[in-house]
């Protein structure tokens, strides 16, 4: 864990910005329209500041990527070229899990070198899956790159092949693989077929296209595509993000096309930020891949009507997730493939360059010369227009792009936005629609008239309070947690500053002491203990790592990798990623002073005195609301009665104590 660097595992999945000392990007784990989300190289530690995700290297690849704990640690492992040593203790449960995923793995990585195997040492996988690729103008080096294969065309060759080596036959099937007659009698899914294997952001084969090579009636299929299962969503998954994730962060630009040859003829040809939709819809899971890692996409289709359609359909999904879009439309009858191979790289590049056009403009040509002069349809046209304007998030853009309209189509800007205004509205409230039913779902799905005690999860700390029963108790029991967590806290950000022990006699003031020294003393001279158990195992690794680890945000990078993910979760929750930062010239230019609890000793000895003042008050009003309820039980002995109600005066003496050096009123 100290050699991985957060910005760099972080960076594989979403496109960064240097910020400062930190990193910022889109998050994607919430429709992320500005870069909100922060990445700390001091801390080791992400954080969004809209969805509240947050978390250390291994949480993101767990959250993002959907691994399992083994299975990122694996991935860093591989990644910073570090061996492993392996010592499992898992349920049975995180282990079924596991391996179930890891075997789906392992069967379509040997698939894959099955078929590729095929493809190059065969007779018929060179008369037929290379002969077609050849034909198609591939390269050997673009063939190994993309681990294209072939499929034998024989009943159950494959299937044969992985039994042999102790693949099982559930997992052929459910990875879509092998199929089964009624007969029970199994077979080859891509037999005779060249074989696209397709790939995850982290280049683990998760599915397979297969495109079909004999023509005689049998499967009338094209392509079949793997099944949904365990490892392969098809709406999440994106033919090519593997090859193409660091030329989209490196272009800043995405060109978005519709299946495998498009994607692998337009790298032959130098074009490498490209993905396709594998001959779907776009879909929600798709965009946001693409979210994560740049604003800026470029619908490129074929220029037949069918593939004008097919833009149209994606451009108001895309404009509702924030997107900078263009579209470049290829001549009639061609293709990203066909066109790639008929020109040279910089025609290629030129072409996209100067064809791209905004989305508005495209639209407007493309509806236009579809309506004619015919005053009906062109008044559909524009309000078509006008629905994917309604689409775009900002006011400004949006403003610019009704002036546009108003101009394309000699039409008044006030009559347009009377309309958009329209449409706004009908989006709005088909939204809040949406978001009631999905509150109502929610709402019934929570177990109703439930008794008993209230759960209270916070920072992944549960205290088991009967709200009920003792309102006062829970309460207080809050106030408690809510105080030692500021004292944990205080240590974490400030622990290795200097303050002074107080003393009544400033020539006698002792030497600086540390934050995190001067709070041992007060808790051991006090006997303090914590009362919630994941407190204390914070504090008292923070002894034992601030006994030999002098910078303060090295011990806090200890607690965000720390192997306790309840320690990690809460320290990354609750420290802040990055510090305030104060011009300089606001003292020379405007006298003013920018002092904080970093850079002034005097509101840092404030700040420490009343965190320890307020944590013994707390603990004081928790054992007192402890003896109240001892004297509130029947047939209680007068002895004990007094030597409680002796306690309890006591406890009430030194809260009062406690409240005025607080400058706090106590009520009772």
């Amino acid at each position: 864990m100290a050699a991985v660097r957060i910005e760099e595992v972080v960076g594989d999945f979403v496109s960064l910005r240097k910020q400062g000392q930190d990193f910022v990007g889109i998050c994607p784990f919430h429709d992320d329209k500005n870069p909100s989300m922060h990445v700390s190289p001091r801390l080791g530690i992400y954080k969004c500041f809209v969805c509240d995700a947050a978390g250390n290297p291994v949480k993101f690849l767990m959250e993002h990527e959907k691994m399992s704990y083994p299975e990122a640690i694996e991935y860093l492992a591989k990644k910073y070229g570090i061996p492993l040593e392996y010592e499992r203790s898992e349920s049975d449960e995180e282990r079924q899990q596991r391996t179930l995923r890891e075997s789906l793995l392992i069967v379509n990585e040997f698939a894959q070198k099955y078929f590729m195997e095929q493809l190059r040492t065969t007779e018929e996988g060179k008369l037929m899956g290379m002969a077609y690729l050849k034909e198609r103008g591939f390269m050997d080096a673009t063939i190994d790159k993309f681990g294209l294969g072939y499929c034998p065309d024989g009943w159950d060759n494959f299937t044969k092949a992985a039994l042999e080596k102790g693949y099982k036959e559930e997992y052929l099937i459910e990875l879509g693989l092998t199929g089964k007659s009624q007969s029970g009698k199994l077979y080859d899914i891509y037999r005779g077929r060249v074989i696209f294997p397709i790939h995850n952001d982290a280049g683990k084969v998760i599915g397979f296209g297969g495109r079909i090579l004999k023509k005689d009636g049998k499967d009338p299929r094209k392509y079949v595509n793997s099944r949904e299962n365990t490892i392969y969503h098809k709406s999440d998954t994106l033919y090519g993000i593997y090859f193409a994730k660091n030329a989209i962060h490196k272009q800043q630009n995405v060109y978005l096309v519709e299946g495998y040859t498009d994607v692998i003829s337009m790298h032959e040809s130098g074009v490498e930020n490209v993905v396709a939709s594998s001959g779907t819809s776009l879909t929600q899971g798709q965009i946001r891949m693409i979210t994560k890692r740049t604003q800026n996409i470029t619908v490129l289709y074929d220029g037949d009507m069918a593939g004008i359609k097919a833009s149209m359909r994606g451009i108001d999904m895309l404009l509702e997730q924030g997107l900078k879009i263009r579209v470049c439309l290829l001549p009639d009858g061609e293709d990203p493939d066909s066109f790639a191979k008929k020109h040279r790289d910089s025609e290629l590049q030129d072409y996209l360059a100067s064809e791209s056009k905004d989305f508005l403009l495209f639209k407007a040509d493309i509806l236009s010369k579809e309506a004619g002069n015919d005053p009906i349809k062109r008044a559909s046209m524009v309000n078509e227009i006008l629905k994917s304007i309604s689409c775009v998030k900002d006011n400004i853009e949006r403003a610019f792009y009704v002036k546009e309209c108003a101009k394309l189509f000699d039409l008044s800007e006030n009559d347009l936005n009377l309309n958009l205004r329209r449409f706004v509205w009908e989006k709005t409230k088909e939204q809040g629609r949406i978001a009631q039913q999905q509150q109502q779902q929610q709402v019934q799905q929570q177990p109703s008239g439930a008794d008993g005690p209230v759960v209270v999860e916070e920072q992944g700390v549960p205290h088991l309070i009967d709200s009920t029963k003792h309102p006062d108790l829970s309460q207080q029991t809050d106030l408690l947690y809510e105080a030692e967590k500021d004292l944990i806290l205080l240590m974490l950000n400030y622990g290795n500053l200097i303050i002074y022990e107080s003393s009544e006699n400033e020539e006698e003031k002792s030497q600086g002491l540390r934050v995190d020294q001067f709070i041992c003393n007060e808790m051991q001279k006090e006997d303090i203990r914590f009362h919630y158990p994941l407190l204390e195992r914070i504090f008292d690794k923070y002894v034992d790592w601030a006994s030999y680890i002098g910078n303060q945000d090295q011990i806090i990078r200890n607690f965000t990798l720390a192997e306790d993910q309840q320690i990690s979760e809460f320290v990354i929750r609750n420290i802040p990623v990055e510090e305030p930062k104060y011009s300089n010239r606001w003292k020379d230019k405007y006298d003013i002073h920018t002092h904080t609890t970093r850079n002034n000793i005097r509101i840092l000895q404030n700040q420490v005195q009343n965190i320890i003042l307020t944590l013994k008050l707390r603990i004081l009003e928790n054992d007192a609301t402890i003896i109240q309820k001892i004297l509130d039980q029947e047939g209680l002995a007068e002895e004990d009665m007094m030597m409680a109600l002796q306690q309890l005066n006591t406890l009430n003496q030194l809260k009062k104590e406690i409240s005025k050096r607080l400058n706090r009123v106590v009520s009772r």
